[in-house]
């Protein structure tokens, strides 16, 4: 075999068993990520509710709901612009029981109860790869965690179903649809402090799709379109005068000179 072709296979399987490649997928089972500080909101009525901020979103899911994974398990991923499936990265995991106990990641890779401080073996993350893969403590309860993203848009494969409710980023919204898309429809919509939060009753989607945009867009969008209108409106002027110009210079030298025409005789020029 061609050296330089054994030399490629070989440098394609160092970087993929290292973890820097997305081929083998991501290194999303990393004590410090996995353990990072949040603070989630569990005292929600939805079975979901995400909170997108400038490069990360939170997610609060009712497990009870999942559709994704095995039994005991909740299968977490999303798709980039070829549709392929990749491992969601995940940040600052927790676990929240129905009495109010949660659970959540050391850095050193343990899972502890916050409020004994005790260490359990539960909420383990494996990846495959295509999806990252928590084991869940129970049936019933809350997994919350944390996920970068970026730009003006989300795509997020739906892990459960039931009622959704997004909190979309500061001063930004997504009403007016040239600017911005929410598939499936939302059902309904309110404002809490500098955010617009969509909700829907009854999501079974298996994907969300998001896109908005900054309150500021609208002056700047309304400013293009207001400057266009007036271009067109001055080059409409213009475009007239000239040609009530043009035809007061051609009566000026006679040439639109008017006659009656009878019918009768020759055209005018060989009487």
């Amino acid at each position: 075999m061609n050296r330089r072709l054994l030399a490629a296979v070989a440098l394609v399987c160092f970087l993929g068993l290292s973890g820097c490649t997305a081929i083998f997928g991501a290194n999303v089972d990393d004590p410090e990520a996995l353990s990072a500080d949040a603070n989630y909101d569990y005292d929600t009525d939805y079975d979901a509710s995400l909170v997108l901020n400038r490069d990360n979103y939170t997610a609060v899911y009712n497990v009870s709901r999942k559709t994704v994974g095995d039994e005991g398990e909740i299968e977490l991923y999303t798709t980039d612009a070829l549709a392929v499936e990749r491992p969601l990265e995940l940040r600052g995991l927790q676990f929240r029981y129905p009495n109010g106990t949660v659970l959540r990641y050391t850095s050193d890779g343990d899972v502890v109860r916050t409020d004994t401080g005790e260490t359990v073996d539960t909420l383990e993350v494996d990846s495959t790869r295509q999806r990252s893969i928590v084991e869940l403590p129970a049936e019933e309860g809350q997994l919350a965690f944390t996920t970068p993203r970026n730009g003006k848009q989300l795509t997020v494969e739906t892990p459960v179903n039931g009622s959704y409710e997004v909190a979309l980023p500061p001063n930004t919204d997504a009403s007016i649809p040239l600017l911005s898309q929410v598939r499936p429809e939302n059902d309904d919509r309110r404002e809490v402090g500098d955010r617009v939060v969509l909700t829907w009753e009854n999501l079974d989607s298996s994907v969300l799709v998001l896109r908005w945009y900054l309150n500021r867009d609208i002056w700047l969008f309304g400013g293009l379109a207001a400057i266009g209108t007036l271009i067109g409106l001055v080059g409409g002027v213009y475009y007239y005068l000239q040609i009530q110009r043009a035809k007061e210079r051609r009566q000026e030298e006679g040439i639109d000179i008017e006659y009656d025409d009878d019918g009768d005789g020759p055209p005018p020029g060989m009487r």
